[in-house]
């Protein structure tokens, strides 16, 4: 049976508007007046509410995607890696951010497409902890981006970029395909890929299904959970050298939090920092490249894809993430995808 898209976006506009988990900023319902047009089908995107996604960004998509703004989305406080005002809907802890709300609005099916800004992990990690796919790159909307520079709480200065957070993996290449109309991002490999990946992680299993094919190396590194500067040098040092590197991480924030605030004040709460497994997702945008997340089934926990910025490397890298994608865990999207949830049947 096929559903009725007018009246499926209706149902993410109520739920939207219900704002069950506070994530929230402001609903646009007039988005469904767009459905007036036969035979066409759009897609919903929620934006984090900050100045750095400029409007032209959204006019793009809508050109070349169908797509249409939503909701503004809610934010950690001063883009704080921990949202300590909502709670992450599947583990009920303290949610990730700074881009929480945004991702929350993408996992409960409110928008299809989530835009956010990342800074030191921003849009990555809390697309990981709740086993979304995140995208971010130095490429998207690179010259608008470039007035805003910022300091990380650990006083690292950088510019932001900005990213996707999605449900699938198709629903990526499509947000892709519609902002780098110029690149080939659904091209299967052409060449033999060059992979780094970190020594004593778990291969995955592709990997060596592919390896005589491709040249896989395994590389000896920094601790990816300790200070960020001498990964950030790591990245640079090595991404010159593969088409990409591979590091799964997480489960993020889940044993602990992972937020320089707090974990700066002693031991114990370094501790606590270290344990919630936040790695190379804090420093992909700090050395100018691009990445994405690629969710395992395990909660909270998945592969950090990261490749220099360049019209080659990305497209490569994308056809690997196609190859190990998964699709969205049947329990968790049947139950906060679920418009009965939110407006079950009451007495009459």
């Amino acid at each position: 049976m096929n559903k009725n898209p007018v009246i499926e976006a209706a149902k993410k506009s109520f739920i939207a508007l219900k704002n069950p988990y506070q994530s929230v900023a402001k609903v646009f319902p007039g988005t469904l007046n767009h459905f007036e047009k036969e035979n066409t089908t759009y897609h919903y995107i929620g934006v984090k509410n900050k100045k750095h996604i400029p409007r032209s960004l959204l006019e793009k998509l809508a050109k070349n995607g169908n797509y249409l703004l939503h909701t503004l989305d809610v934010y950690s406080l001063g883009g704080r890696a921990i949202d300590i005002s909502l709670q992450n809907p599947i583990s009920g802890k303290l949610m990730t951010g700074s881009s929480s709300g945004t991702a929350i609005n993408v996992l409960v099916g409110i928008n299809d497409l989530g835009i956010g800004t990342d800074g030191g992990g921003s849009v990555l990690a809390p697309a990981m902890s709740v086993n979304l796919f995140g995208f971010i790159s130095n490429l998207i909307e690179e010259e608008h981006v470039k007035q805003f520079v910022n300091h990380s709480t650990d006083d690292i200065s950088f510019t932001v970029s900005l990213g996707y957070i999605t449900r699938t993996f198709q629903e990526m290449q499509r947000a892709l395909n519609a902002t780098f109309p110029e690149l080939q991002l659904t091209v299967e490999k052409t060449k033999q890929l060059v992979i780094s990946t970190l020594a004593e992680q778990k291969i995955p299993s592709v990997l060596i299904q592919t390896n005589k094919y491709d040249k896989v190396i395994s590389l000896s590194h920094p601790d990816i959970y300790g200070p960020r500067e001498p990964l950030i040098a790591f990245l640079k040092t090595h991404l010159i050298n593969c088409d990409f590197l591979i590091s799964e991480e997480g489960p993020i924030d889940y044993q602990g939090f992972g937020d320089t605030v707090i974990g700066h004040m002693g031991e114990q709460t370094y501790e606590q920092q270290v344990s919630a497994r936040k790695g190379l997702i804090r420093v992909v945008n700090m050395a100018n490249a691009t990445a994405i997340v690629v969710p395992k089934k395990e909660f909270a926990t998945g592969y950090v894809l990261i490749c220099e910025s360049t019209s080659e490397k990305i497209p490569l890298m994308l056809s690997f993430a196609k190859k190990i994608a998964l699709p969205p865990d049947e329990l968790i999207n049947r139950y906060f995808s679920n418009f009965d949830h939110y407006f079950p049947e009451e007495f009459m």
